[in-house]
């Protein structure tokens, strides 16, 4: 694979975790403004006419944009009646520093998850009650206090590989962004 052919996929990668991103954050609204890339400032009472979307819709999703730091606004009173007009920019230069942010954020909680099945043994609830640890399970004579079925013994063999694999993404998707 070419040089070139590595920083496409990794720039389509790029741009297909920022769109989960805001999709998870803003929802669907926020991923059409967003992929809109308007190229001046617009009010929020701007995009849900030419969108067709209510104006409360796109202003929570603006505001989400807004938080993950992929927005900007500046407000302005209107002389006529008083009230403020929200103008709004979109930040596409951005969404790198952005989706690092996030991808580290990620990391870290798989970090710790790793950390906790790797030093922690569990037991589950036959039945799907609970899952806890040893010495829970002791305490409980390794019988489900909500059911009283057994408790069996989890080998998290598996999870800690899909969590270390995960890790493994992440850094090098990170390595890519660079």
């Amino acid at each position: 694979m070419s040089r070139f052919t590595i920083l496409y996929v990794n720039v389509l990668r790029a741009e297909e975790l920022i769109r989960e991103l805001i999709e998870r954050v803003a929802g669907e609204i926020g991923v059409i403004i967003y992929e809109l890339r308007p190229k001046k400032e617009f009010t929020d009472e701007q995009l849900s006419m030419e969108l067709g979307i209510e104006i409360n819709e796109v202003r929570k999703a603006l505001f989400a944009l807004y938080e993950l730091g992929l927005a900007e606004y500046r407000r302005v009173r209107d002389d006529e009646t008083g009230w403020m007009e929200y103008y709004w920019k979109i930040n596409y230069d951005k969404q790198k520093e952005i989706l690092r942010r996030e991808l580290l954020k990620t990391k870290k909680k798989l970090e710790e998850k790793l950390e906790d099945e790797t030093s922690t043994i569990y037991y589950i609830c036959v039945n799907g009650c609970m899952k806890v640890t040893y010495e829970q399970a002791m305490e409980f004579d390794f019988t489900c206090p909500k059911c009283g079925a057994p408790l069996e013994y989890i080998d998290s063999s598996v999870a800690i590989e899909k969590v270390k694999e995960e890790i493994r993404k992440i850094d090098e998707i990170l390595e890519n962004l660079k």
